[in-house]
């Protein structure tokens, strides 16, 4: 969810725009208030609010909603502050977390499921435009659960001023401040309680010192229930670590804990250490109906259901796309390939997180007619080498972080005139942004389907099947 906060996609604030002038006082803020209708709600949460002269973007509003607001020019795109609504919508919905005014987690959780839906449908269409033909554009697939579908939340630890520790979402994309919460309901029941037993115990804690206590806690199921991954800034000391590993016995964490070192921004690194209880165990996930362990600190869907909707999809098509030889690029464990790959074919899956490991050789032993290899590294430089070079018909499979493909990924692509090409995305405009550059050398993209892996929220899952012309 770390797209909240931000502010809409360049492409989306064109299509959204209508340009004017006004007379402001300085400062940006116009003389007076003004009133709009809601019509739509943005990539980053926002409403969109469309007056007379110009488009406003502003929080906690659902669309068919008319409200009243001070408008804000200084901001960029323009603000909606301090809004009144004058109507009410009949998509406005009670939202079930009394943490909702502040928690950032679940901003569309104010709108009903079926609006939602409508709005993700249309914010692909609008990013993609004058990349994808609307037409290309596929009804999209809701979530089974539009609540309690998270397997896994990544929640921020912070020290209260009078002491105890606050466990929430940070209250803001650039914020380093928190939400303290008491529970979730985004994620699973056994999430759910996890997270409000942590927080019981970390709430008044006068004991641990500060530098024992981690950046980040997540809580992700396992075979036994919810287990932990303790997440800390750069080096701390193995004393601080083993203090609260030997505290968090008070979570009741049954799927126990562990603690790793990580970067500024929090994420863990392969070079750093781990630490772990005896009782602590690994994620875990489905795949076709197989249960998977998965290391805490790879990559792995926090929605299961939509998951394998995404999984059992492919898996049906997969004559359709049938290739001797599949190249899952960006592909953790391997998920998406063994899906597709027939018996028979050669699967290479491409990683960089080498932790992916382990739940490859499981998948490999679930379909041992498929010749699957696992490549770890980064994609973009292992493809600048001869022996990975990609063939024109091959199957490559694309699933990227939030920021897209490297560049090189997507010349090497167009370079080996590679027909077919699946795409996954967590973030359209990035898809979009990849769409065009390979659009310039005759790839078109056949298919665009929207998947909500993500209620409750204006992230969504694209799948793009794309063709060389």
């Amino acid at each position: 969810m770390s797209k909240q906060g931000s502010i809409p996609d360049n492409k989306e604030q064109e299509s959204l725009h209508h340009s004017s002038k006004f007379d402001h006082e300085g400062g940006g803020h116009l003389t007076g208030r003004l009133a709009g209708d809601v019509t739509a709600l943005a990539s980053d949460g926002r409403g969109v609010v469309k007056t007379k002269e110009q488009v406003f973007f502003a929080k906690g509003v659902v669309p068919g909603e008319r409200v009243a607001f001070k408008p804000d020019l200084a901001s960029k795109p323009a603000s909606a502050l301090d809004v009144k609504v004058l109507r009410r919508s009949e998509y406005r919905a009670v939202h079930p977390c009394r943490h909702a005014k502040e928690c950032q987690a679940s901003v569309w959780g104010i709108v009903s499921y079926d609006r939602q839906l409508i709005e993700k449908q249309d914010l692909v269409i609008r990013v993609m435009r004058g990349v994808v033909d609307p037409a290309a554009v596929k009804e999209i697939v809701p979530s089974p659960l539009p609540w309690g579908y998270r397997n896994r939340v990544s929640l921020q630890i912070s020290a209260k001023p009078r002491g105890g520790y606050d466990l929430g979402y940070a209250s803001g994309a650039r914020d380093s401040a928190i939400v303290g919460i008491s529970s979730c309901h985004l994620a699973s029941d056994t999430i759910s309680e996890a997270t409000k037993r942590v927080a019981e115990c970390i709430a008044g804690d006068r004991t641990l010192p500060r530098e024992a206590v981690p950046y980040r806690l997540s809580l992700f199921e396992t075979t036994a229930g919810a287990g932990g991954l303790a997440v800390y800034k750069g080096r701390p000391k193995e004393t601080d670590v083993q203090l609260f590993l030997e505290f968090a016995l008070s979570f009741e964490l049954a799927g126990g804990i562990w603690a790793a070192n990580g970067n500024q921004a929090g994420l863990v690194g392969e070079r750093g250490m781990f630490w772990r209880t005896k009782e602590s165990r690994s994620m875990q996930v489905e795949w076709l109906g197989h249960k998977l362990d998965v290391h805490p600190a790879s990559f792995a869907q926090i929605n299961n259901g939509s998951a394998q909707f995404i999984l059992q999809h492919l898996f049906g098509r997969r004559h359709e796309f049938h290739s001797a030889k599949v190249w899952d690029l960006y592909g953790g464990y391997g998920a998406l390939g063994f899906a597709l790959a027939l018996e028979g074919a050669k699967l290479c899956v491409v990683e960089q997180n080498s932790w992916s490991e382990n739940t490859f050789k499981k998948l490999q032993e679930l379909n041992p007619l498929v010749e699957a290899q696992f490549i770890k590294g980064d994609v973009a430089r292992l493809l600048s080498k001869s022996q990975f070079q990609l063939g024109k018909d091959d199957l490559v499979i694309l699933d990227p972080s939030r920021s897209g493909c490297h560049p090189e990924v997507l010349e090497a692509i167009v370079k080996a005139k590679t027909r077919r090409v699946l795409y996954l995305s967590c973030n359209p405009a990035r898809l979009a942004r990849d769409l065009k550059i390979l659009a310039a050398s005759a790839y078109q993209a056949k298919e665009v389907l929207p998947v909500d892996f993500f209620p409750q929220t204006p992230e969504i899952e694209v799948l793009a099947l794309v063709e060389k012309c």
